[in-house]
């Protein structure tokens, strides 16, 4: 076989190998291009991740199958030649012979070589081509085309809005809640503004001729009124504060203050939660203990007020402050101590006189106590009764009114809460404290850092401490009043 013959073999090999490639690309980027053009069009519901799957199998196949249909042999080839440059079957005897070694086949092979020395290599290499060359060009606009081509986006159905027109009994019914705001006993001034809010929606609905106006206008009321019932109490942020603290008698002080589930004898129930509250303070403990629960109940009580953000001329603010820290001399020579007061006196006064100190420090307090949770309860109960109203004469959602969250935290949410929280202290050198919070000191009647009200208590306990005490009930003091600067560490 002539070194001619393998050269233009090997060159068909190329050409082979050349198409396939090029069919496989051509079905690739036509199958991708097909496909991703029926989706577009909401023809055929093909993802993203399927769609190149199809495309890589198509391109395998069409390679594959290309690869052996365009499959030539010895034979096939030299026939082709024979007939393409009227070689007169020169070619198909050479390789007839190719094993032969007489004199006249080898003369035959040289004359069959010197005549395919004249087969145009161009020729040859481009038999065919430009057919796979413009398949594949098409594929590939194809695939183009279907990144660039999308679908005319359908005309937005026009919302037909429903004609309203407000009856007249609707209006006579919110003239008759501006009333009702106006008479109530609502603080200044939310209860104006509040009344302003149904006077400008009764005024909004009268121009409106659709259900979406009318919609728009009951959403900007109910969020006016209820900002201005927020802003009217924040006994609710007081009462949740007081919840979480990590005492029995702070949480019964907070179920005492909840408004929010006095019946109609409000007065009844809220003394007997007060004195529930009371009784956590001094029965079956020792003096010592009275003194640190004191001293806590105390401190939680003003941590509450101080988190909750209610203004300091707040009724419920200042009689809360007074139970927490009063220390008040009358001129007539009576007396209210607050807790944190009594706290350095519970082992002097123990255990009648504390009783009876106690009860006359929350019998100073509590009708002030009440009296201002019954005006917190008269600005939430306005507020909430107006968008109650508004909601039942449309036809709107009622919105979910917010209440005490009265639910125990368990170990895992308070380790996630504090976790990192709190720097170690001591009495009696430089404190770091656990917060920088203000605190009303009731002393100087105004609020001073959490650290400062803190420093004058532990002196008084250091003062107070002495040889009657055992060393336990003293490092005990020392211990509560490191954990109220620096917080706990980890390993306690």
């Amino acid at each position: 076989m002539g070194e001619r013959f393998l050269e233009l073999k090997r060159k068909a090999f190329r050409i082979r190998l050349l198409k396939s490639i090029l069919a496989a690309a051509t079905a690739f980027f036509g199958c991708f291009g097909a496909l991703a053009l029926l989706s577009r069009y909401e023809l055929l519901s093909i993802g993203r991740p399927l769609l190149w799957t199809i495309s890589g199998a198509a391109f395998a196949a069409v390679w594959l199958v290309t690869f052996f249909l365009l499959r030539t042999s010895d034979r096939a080839l030299a026939k082709r030649l024979d007939r393409r440059y009227g070689l007169q079957e020169r070619v198909q005897t050479m390789l007839e012979y190719q094993n032969e070694s007489d004199a006249i086949y080898e003369l035959q092979r040289r004359d069959t070589e010197k005549a395919l020395e004249k087969v145009s290599d161009q020729r040859e290499a481009g038999q065919r081509l430009w057919v796979y060359a413009l398949c594949l060009l098409l594929a590939a606009a194809l695939f183009a085309t279907s990144f660039v081509l999308r679908p005319a986006p359908e005309p937005p159905e026009e919302e037909v809005s429903a004609p309203f027109a407000i009856t007249a009994l609707q209006i006579a019914a919110l003239e008759e809640l501006v009333r009702y705001v106006n008479k109530s006993e609502m603080q200044s001034p939310y209860r104006e503004n509040v009344a302003q809010a149904v006077t400008t929606l009764l005024q909004e609905l009268k121009q409106a001729t659709t259900e979406q106006e009318r919609d728009a206008a009951l959403s900007r009321a109910i969020g006016v009124i209820g900002t201005q019932t927020d802003a009217s109490s924040a006994a609710l942020e007081l009462i949740d504060a007081l919840w979480l603290c990590d005492s029995e008698s702070a949480k019964l002080l907070a179920k005492a203050l909840n408004y929010y589930d006095w019946p109609a004898d409000a007065w009844e129930t809220f003394d007997g939660q007060m004195a529930d509250f009371r009784n956590t303070l001094v029965f079956t403990i020792s003096p010592s203990e009275a003194t640190l629960l004191f001293m806590t109940v105390g401190s939680h009580l003003m941590g509450a007020i101080t988190q909750s953000g209610i203004p300091a001329e707040d009724g419920l603010c200042i009689a809360l402050s007074r139970i927490a820290a009063a220390n008040e001399e009358n001129a007539d020579g009576s007396h209210v101590y607050g807790l944190c007061t009594l706290s350095p006196l519970a082992e002097l006064l123990w255990d009648a006189d504390l009783q009876i100190e106690l009860d006359e420090t929350l019998a100073a307090t509590s009708g002030a106590l009440f009296t201002a949770l019954s005006q917190h309860a008269a600005n939430t109960g306005t507020g909430e009764y107006a968008i109650t109203r508004i909601c039942e004469l449309f036809g709107h959602p009622v919105p979910k009114f917010e209440r005490p969250h009265f639910r125990e935290v368990s170990e895992e949410e308070e380790d996630g809460e504090n976790a990192g929280e709190g720097v170690g202290g001591s009495v009696g050198g430089d404190a770091v404290f656990g917060s920088d919070d203000l605190v009303y000191d009731p002393i100087a009647n105004e609020y001073v850092e959490y650290g400062t009200i803190l420093e004058r208590y532990a002196k008084l306990f250091r003062n107070w401490l002495d040889g009657n005490h055992t060393e336990q009930e003293k490092e005990a003091m020392e211990k509560y009043f490191d954990i109220l600067k620096g917080g706990l560490k980890d390993e306690e």
